[in-house]
């Protein structure tokens, strides 16, 4: 079940939220009339002038153009000025963060996780000072968004784990088709020589069939040796080394 509390832009939002923080970052804005004064905005002042009931679409143009200088200013990946962009930002994505949840049924926390991170790399980007603008951001953003949530639907569960440890599970229940002990071959690595191989001998039980002819030993008899010891790298050709195809564990006998 989504939880609000939990998601990225919920995130970004509380630490806006914060007094000491809304109140304290400072946006510079040009008034746009010979002689005058800048105009000084908190975060919450250029917030209001972008969505308020009063906003202007010239003057929330000069914001976003000093937000964005701001926020490509500040070399730090986390800085102030591109927590700003984001957090402005966020009110232009909610529309397309619940269409892609409601129409491609993706997960409402990954797909603002997506938004966000595309966000960051477009102010990231080399070259995003002299092509950047708001609207190339939000774009960028919302073809994440969308991107994300179409891939998701090639995705297709797989049960192909559940089945192999319930074949695993029957198999081991079924003693039919245990294999007997007697056919099992116990092979033992000798350690080779030299300061960084390995430190002490390895020893593990297979069957005859993972092995090649030459990894196994014959006994005088013509029974094949149950200890087979390898010797040292320098000393055997590698064409007689185990495990070139995949070694599994003899079945425990009930």
């Amino acid at each position: 079940m989504y939880s609000p509390s939990s998601s990225v832009f919920a995130s970004v939002r509380r630490h806006f939220d914060n007094p000491r923080v809304g109140t304290s970052v400072l946006v510079t804005v040009p008034s746009g009339v010979e002689g005058a004064e800048p105009v000084r905005l908190t975060a919450v002042e250029a917030y209001e002038a972008l969505y308020g009931p009063g906003s202007d679409p010239q003057f929330a143009a000069a914001i976003w153009k000093e937000v964005l200088s701001t926020a490509l200013s500040n070399l730090a990946p986390h800085g102030t000025g591109r927590l700003l962009a984001i957090w402005l930002a966020l009110p232009r994505l909610t529309g397309t963060v619940h269409r892609v949840c409601t129409r491609l049924h993706a997960d409402r926390s990954d797909v603002e996780a997506e938004m966000v991170l595309a966000l960051s790399e477009e102010l990231a980007a080399p070259d995003a000072a002299s092509i950047l603008s708001d609207s190339s951001l939000i774009h960028a953003a919302r073809t994440r968004a969308w991107s994300f949530g179409r891939d998701g639907l090639r995705e297709f569960p797989s049960t192909h784990v559940e089945q192999i440890a319930q074949d695993r599970a029957l198999s081991a229940s079924d003693k039919e088709t245990e294999a007997p002990t007697e056919e099992c071959l116990d092979v033992q690595v000798d350690r080779p020589d030299g300061p960084d191989r390995l430190h002490a001998p390895l020893r593990f039980r297979v069957r005859p069939e993972h092995l090649r002819k030459r990894a196994f030993a014959d006994t005088d008899d013509g029974t094949r040796d149950r200890s087979t010891h390898h010797a040292p790298r320098k000393n055997r050709r590698s064409e007689g080394r185990a495990g070139t195809r995949p070694v599994q564990p003899a079945r425990r006998r009930v």
